[in-house]
């Protein structure tokens, strides 16, 4: 496929998804899924199902369409500048990821095609209390119980986690240098699932395990082993994400342009102020350098195939600081400019700086990935630091 037809491919997922939040996703519908019990309303993840959306990140030979990053990253960033709430990167980026990444045809079978038809949602637990956003932090045991394991221990911040099927999760083997992956149904007898909602209203989950009996192993090696194979479906994520708070941003931007064009201050529309004026420009050189920073980790990812490389770890570092930092400013200089209201729930900008304050934190912060950028380029030959 030459470079114009992937253009003209992704510029119409861009639209088909543009479209659908036009028609189908304001406030109100957007109030009803995160009234939802789940977080996520059926029929809205089946539309996302019907658009091709949950199959886009699965290979085809599992019933997915084979999308790349960018193409995933197209779809996201429009969900986000609608500011939808459905987990479509937590679920079918990530968990779904995984397990593609991961599973082995009994489960891949049973699992991905319904994972695309949208008839199942999973999610990965990648994260315990206390530990922060390092997946490699495990205190979640796994005791042999003959051929299968019972797991004993904690998740925190299960992204997409309420109203999930499975869940993915790490855990140490007892009495072994090993790590397991595993898949626990959420009916699974000892697993115990607690609902919490984030600050922007998102739903998520904890896991709390006792004797939870594991329905399917999808890898035991040794640690250093699992945690390339976690991190490397969390660049993934962490990308798309990346794309997904850039369309909030954008949003967010241009509501605040729209708000000061019509507002008024002794007499003069605000926008008229160049100091105002000089801001704005600001925020919109930052929020392009957002979203090509975004884009070339997109790129990168697509390049580097099913193992991760140096350079792809320092392209998703260094995208995932820029984005951190400039969702913060985009939220600071939008309550600024629009003064007290900005921050009120009932105006939609409310609803967008609530967002931003979140995505600058999930997935790890700035200071995380700053250390991670500066590991992957000291570790890297080609940059000489080595």
């Amino acid at each position: 496929m030459n470079e114009m037809t992937i253009d003209d491919t992704r510029q119409m997922l861009a639209d088909s998804a543009r479209s659908y939040v036009a028609r189908t996703y304001d406030t109100k519908a957007r109030a009803v899924s995160l009234a939802h019990a789940q977080g996520c309303s059926p029929q809205r993840w089946q539309d996302f199902a019907d658009m091709g959306w949950l199959a886009l990140p699965l290979a085809e030979q599992d019933g997915g369409l084979g999308g790349s990053l960018a193409d995933i990253c197209t779809v996201a960033e429009e969900l986000g500048a609608g500011l939808v709430v459905e987990p479509f990167v937590a679920c079918a980026v990530l968990g779904a990821g995984l397990l593609a990444d991961l599973g082995d045809d009994a489960p891949r079978q049973t699992w991905l095609p319904a994972l695309a038809q949208g008839t199942r949602r999973i999610a990965f637990a990648a994260w315990e209390p206390g530990n922060g956003f390092d997946p490699a932090a495990i205190n979640t045991v796994a005791h042999r119980d003959g051929p299968r394991f019972r797991l004993d221990g904690e998740k925190a911040l299960v992204l997409g986690g309420d109203g999930a099927d499975a869940y993915l999760l790490a855990a140490r083997l007892q009495g072994e240098d090993a790590v397991g992956i595993f898949l626990l149904g959420a009916d699974t007898p000892g697993l115990s699932i607690t609902p919490q909602a984030l600050y922007d209203g998102q739903h998520t989950a904890c896991l709390s395990m006792h004797q939870a009996a594991a329905g399917d192993v999808l890898l035991i090696a040794s640690p250093e082993e699992v945690n390339a194979r976690l991190e490397h479906t969390l660049h993934r994520a962490r990308v798309a994400h990346g794309a997904e708070t850039v369309g909030a941003m954008q949003r967010a931007f241009d509501i605040t342009l729209e708000y000061l064009k019509t507002r008024k201050q002794f007499g003069r529309v605000i926008s008229t102020n160049q100091v105002v004026q000089h801001r704005l420009v600001g925020l919109y050189v930052e929020i392009e350098e957002a979203r090509a920073m975004t884009q070339a980790a997109a790129a990168e990812f697509d390049a580097g195939g099913a193992h991760p490389t140096h350079a792809h770890m320092r392209h998703c570092a260094a995208a995932r600081v820029c984005v951190a930092q400039t969702a913060r400013h985009v939220w600071e200089e939008s309550v600024q400019l629009h003064g007290a209201i900005g921050m009120t729930q009932e105006y939609i900008l409310g609803q967008y700086v609530k967002r931003l304050a979140l995505a600058g934190n999930l997935y790890g912060g700035v200071e995380e990935h700053l250390e991670r950028l500066a590991a992957a380029s000291l570790d890297d030959p080609a940059t000489g630091l080595a």
